[in-house]
């Protein structure tokens, strides 16, 4: 009995030793196609009986010896490997998975906690040049036309490549360039905040965007070389477009020569909101006094812009150590366009005849940026010092003819010198932050139509420096916020060639803007429920010295904007927001200037103060919908506005001239705007459909020729879309949009509406040819019941030599369509407009990835 109780007792004791001393299998399953992992799927030794289940990224541990092991997961091939060495890499092939008389696929979109996953397998097609045009097919993204995305009708607020945003949100350049084809998926990470020491702090409407590259773009030089040739006139398109991602290193460099219509901005163009963290914050108070610039037409600018445009960006950031990366970013652009246009001008006045502008313009731009950033980004820890200097020469030349015939001239250099800090530490339950932002800018310009010239010399210094601290309770955080911000703005303007006997032509005046602020903040949230209250109270300090009269006077004004904002997740899938607020401010700063400045060669403005204070009140609403699984998105916003406005415009007609000066009357202003869209992929990613549609009527009044005169305007906006690839050899894009615009001034209503049609096609006999079909239609219904139609037809054939070349013949304006007319409405005027159209191209085109 004594040795059976040893016995016992040795087996008790060493029996959990060998379990313990059993070998674990580790390893991790992904997607043969995208590369993404694979959470859920069982792993299970074969002819044993231990498995497990792969974590949310694609990890699993499996406890016993096996010779192979079986993996299955809903939507995939189920598969059997020999066990190799740990830790092992599985990939599954995506296929359709038959339960009884159900099929359940894998899904078109993955959802992973808050991050969306598209994987380019499913969404991009063959025919697809750049991730822009696969963005553009993706359910609930939205892609401007300036190159700004949206996701469920909210702008994104950071743009990512495999989790580095080095391109510092200037990612026009990496959307129309990076090839599809070194992608595995975009990530969409919903309610996104970028700075770590705030997450689950701070909530963020805003989402993320990321670019996830295979691995075997990763790590190594990867390149796109295109060049292209053609006629009517002479035209050529060269780009050189290279990028590296690696851990320690992120490379971007673009180079593209152009004069096919290509717009240089569509790539370095910046989507970024101001640093500072206040949201009463302007970061230009003080307005282009000159305007002179191309009026943009409603219809693709490629149809118009008669260009030859430079671009050379680099982007490049170095990954130090943990969260600290330093980024350095350069531009230089340059962009002439040869302009011509007429425009017809009617005031709903029979006093006032209509004006008749022809406009023949050419302009150059260059534009040279350089941007230093370092950026600290940790769980206790954040700090971002960015430095940034942006020159530009910008220069044009008018012909102008109809009513008035003159030669006009405009040069409107400027220098901007920016710094921006930022700092946020967590210290326990607390909460620290400090916020800086410093800037110049000099800004000498000039314009001159014929004998009538204004130069106008502005220098002005802006320094804001924040800080706010919270205290971080169980539901509750409160927040102290309060800042200085100082305004130093030099005004030196002379208007010569000109007689207006009751206005001054020249202004020399120095303004001291000092502002100081505090607000007391607090925020709730508990469980679905996010609540902000918020009362910003300021003090201002205008102190105006004018040089010519030797005289200086000081206003002490105040300001307070409460606001009441709430969120609520009503469902995992539907949210619900709102605020409310109201705003009592200062008018700008500008208004001091009281000097009459020449903005182009037949308006005028003079701007007059107030001591009356703007008085604004705004509500809002949204209600978001999202189904990841359903591939559905949709989003609704309603939002009211009440304004008072102390300074009412007044239109003066002066001859050919209009004077437009702000007098001290009273002005009340309402906006009402109602907005919506939605989306849907059906048919596994291989359709997608859906309708944007916005709502706007605003009321108010201006006076003319000292008379008051009130107006309403009103908008209405429809564009469904439908892409699709219908089999494997055809796939098609169809948009339209639909505006209808109304104007009614006293007795005088005006009605103008346009149609405009997008609509693509293209084939795939073979893998090696790529063939499409392009018809553009706009149409115009004019508010004298006129109409004006076009149609544009574009075509295109593309032939892959080889996996890393292709050659591609394509045709623009084949109908050789020479203008195009619009209207538009403005301040108590309506004008009609006719635009130069290019002329028909034919280019040939090869592109060589490296």
């Amino acid at each position: 009995m004594k040795r059976l109780a040893i016995l016992l007792l040795y087996v008790s004791l060493h029996l959990p030793l060998c379990y313990g001393q059993m070998k674990a299998l580790v390893g991790s399953v992904t997607d043969e196609e995208s590369g993404e992992p694979v959470a859920g799927a069982i792993v299970q030794a074969v002819g044993g009986k231990y498995y497990t289940f792969t974590t949310n990224d694609g990890r699993f541990s499996l406890k016993g010896e096996a010779r192979q092991i079986r993996v299955q997961s809903m939507g995939y091939r189920s598969i059997v490997v020999d066990v190799s060495e740990s830790p092992m890499h599985i990939k599954m092939k995506p296929e359709a998975t038959q339960l009884k008389d159900v099929i359940i696929k894998a899904p078109d979109i993955i959802q992973r906690s808050d991050t969306l996953v598209y994987s380019m397998s499913k969404w991009a097609q063959k025919q697809d040049r750049n991730m822009a045009d696969v963005l553009r097919r993706l359910p609930g993204v939205e892609v401007a036309e300036d190159g700004g995305i949206k996701y469920n009708g909210e702008p994104i607020n950071k743009f990512y490549i495999d989790g580095s945003d080095f391109v510092n949100d200037r990612y026009g350049v990496a959307t129309n360039n990076i090839s599809p084809d070194d992608v595995s998926s975009v990530e969409i990470m919903e309610n996104h905040q970028p700075v770590k020491v705030l997450e689950g702090l701070e909530f963020s409407q805003q989402a993320g965007l990321n670019i996830k590259l295979k691995e075997a773009a990763r790590a190594r030089w990867i390149g796109i070389l295109n060049g292209g040739m053609g006629a009517e006139p002479l035209l050529y398109d060269a780009s050189l477009f290279a990028m590296r991602i690696a851990k320690k290193w992120q490379n971007m460099e673009t180079l593209r020569l152009n004069d096919t219509g290509w717009n240089p901005s569509s790539q370095s163009q910046r989507h970024t909101d101001n640093t500072l963290p206040s949201s009463g914050y302007n970061d230009n108070p003080w307005p282009d006094y000159i305007a002179i610039g191309i009026t943009s037409a409603p219809l693709d600018e490629l149809r118009t812009r008669d260009n030859l445009s430079f671009l050379a960006q680099s982007s490049n950031a170095r990954h130090v150590a943990d969260g600290l990366d330093v980024k350095l970013n350069a531009t230089y652009q340059a962009d002439r366009l040869d302009f011509t246009n007429s425009c017809t001008t009617r005031y709903f006045d029979k006093n006032i005849p209509s004006f008749l502008e022809q406009n023949t313009m050419r302009s150059h731009k260059n534009q040279l940026n350089g941007e230093w950033s370092l950026q600290l980004n940790r769980r206790n820890n954040y700090l971002k010092d960015n430095l940034s200097v942006d020159a530009l020469w910008n220069r044009a030349t008018s012909a102008v003819s109809g009513t008035q015939t003159l030669q006009q001239h405009s040069d409107l250099p400027s220098l901007d010198i920016t710094n921006d800090l930022q700092l946020v530490r967590r210290i326990d339950s607390h909460l620290l932050t400090i916020s800086s932002h410093n800037r110049y800018a000099h800004r000498p310009h000039s314009l001159t139509a014929d004998s009538i010239k204004q130069d106008l010399t502005t220098d002005d210094f802006r320094s804001v420096t924040e800080a706010r601290y919270g205290w971080l309770l169980r539901r509750w955080s409160f927040y102290a916020r309060g800042g200085i911000d100082l305004n130093l703005h030099r005004f030196q303007s002379s208007l010569s060639g000109l007689m207006l006997p009751d206005y001054p032509l020249d202004g020399r005046r120095n303004f001291t803007v000092l502002k100081t602020y505090a607000s007391p903040e607090a925020r709730y949230q508990h469980r679905r429920l996010w609540l902000t209250l918020s009362l910003p109270i300021g003090y201002y300090y205008y102190h105006v010295a004018d040089r010519l009269a030797d005289t200086s006077t000081g206003k002490h004004l105040m300001t307070v904007s409460p606001m009441v904002y709430v969120r609520h997740q009503i469902t995992a899938k539907t949210e619900l927001s709102a605020y409310l607020n109201y705003s009592l401010l200062p008018v700008a700063p500008s208004s001091y200037t009281q000097t009459v400045v020449m903005s182009d060669f037949r308006n005028l403005t003079f701007q007059t103060p107030s001591t009356e204070s703007i008085r604004q009140r705004s509500a809002f609403v949204r209600l978001r919908y999202r189904n990841p699984i359903t591939s559905l998105f949709a989003n609704l916003s309603a939002k009211y506005e009440q304004d008072y406005q102390p300074l009412m415009q007044n239109q003066l007609f002066i001859g050919d001239r209009i004077l437009n000066e702000f007098v001290a009357l009273g002005n009340n202003v309402s906006i009402t705007q109602l907005n919506g869209g939605i989306s849907k992929g059906l048919w596994s990613a291989k359709i997608t459909v859906g309708i944007d549609a916005s709502f706007g009527h605003s009321r108010t009044r201006m006076m003319r020729q000292n008379v008051e005169q009130p107006y309403t305007s009103t908008f209405i906006t429809l564009a469904p879309k439908f892409t699709g690839k219908f089999t494997r050899w055809l796939s098609t894009d169809y948009r339209l949009t639909y505006t209808n615009n109304r104007y009614h001034v006293d007795a005088v209503k005006a009605i103008h509406s346009a149609l405009r049609q997008n609509f693509s096609v293209t084939f795939l006999p073979t893998d090696q040819w790529h063939i499409a079909f392009g018809a553009e239609h706009y149409y115009t219904r004019f508010s004298t019941d006129q109409t004006a139609s076009i149609v544009f037809l574009d075509a295109s054939v593309r032939r892959l030599l080889s996996k890393h070349i292709d050659l591609a013949l394509a045709a623009t304006n084949l109908l050789d369509e020479t203008d195009y007319r619009y209207t538009s409405f403005g301040s108590l005027s309506e004008s009609l407009y006719s635009f130069n159209i290019r002329p028909r191209n034919i280019i040939i085109k090869m592109q060589i990835k490296i």
